[in-house]
């Protein structure tokens, strides 16, 4: 081999080999972070969603699998809540008009799990839901499993109830006492990015900012 042809031959090598380390070197997303008005990013690859089994609001089976090879934009409500849930909807629905007056690509799909599958059946998710956007997805199923899900958001709920007249709270997780059907919910309301691959990557706290969110996520899937 020549001098010359040697030093190029070095010379790709190295180049490949900056490349590499260039692209492995931001995996906490550092730059990304940077230009994000209104977003954290929540990129934990070592912190998996838990195998879940559930059902949409057309009763059709909801598991990981329905968050691969997409971007979602997810959040958890309850039906009975009086303000916080409608507007936390009526914005994810504000988000999705702004990505598409971008003329994003790709538009998340919106996705509400419920906190209270006991009375938020996929009938009432379905008339629910998408009076705010027809193409919301509303998603019901076992207590359980979503009480297990909703632990890698950093998600918390509790219920109260009302018992001779004083205040209990029932925590996350805790079986309301028998023969309980009248209840409201105390619940964090912060929306989440879910990306190609099934698992989150972003969030949104509250009070949500739909036109600086929609640019952010616009950069998020843009920079992914």
């Amino acid at each position: 081999m020549s001098k010359s042809t040697l030093l190029i031959t070095v010379a790709f090598i190295v180049s490949i080999g900056v490349s590499v380390f260039s692209v492995n070197t931001d995996t906490d997303y550092g730059a990304l972070k940077k230009q994000l008005k209104v977003s954290h990013i929540l990129h934990k690859p070592d912190k998996k969603l838990p195998d879940f089994a559930l059902i949409d609001h057309n009763e059709q089976p909801y598991n990981n699998a329905h968050l691969k090879d997409q971007w979602t934009l997810l959040t958890f409500i309850y039906t009975h809540c009086p303000d916080v849930c409608p507007t936390v909807l009526m914005d994810m629905a504000s988000i999705k008009m702004g990505l598409e007056s971008a003329e994003l690509k790709v538009i998340p799909e919106l996705v509400a799990i419920t906190f209270d599958p006991k009375r938020d059946t996929p009938k009432v998710l379905k008339t629910y839901v998408t009076h705010f956007d027809k193409d919301f997805i509303g998603i019901s199923g076992d207590q359980a499993q979503i009480d297990q899900l909703i632990k890698p958001f950093g998600t918390y709920y509790e219920r109260l109830i009302e018992v001779n007249g004083e205040s209990i709270i029932i925590p996350n997780g805790t079986k309301l006492p028998e023969g309980v059907k009248n209840y409201s919910i105390n619940h964090t309301a912060w929306m989440y990015l879910l990306s190609p691959d099934g698992q989150i990557f972003a969030g949104f706290p509250t009070p949500h900012k739909p036109n600086a969110i929609a640019k952010d996520i616009e950069l998020i899937i843009n920079n992914y």
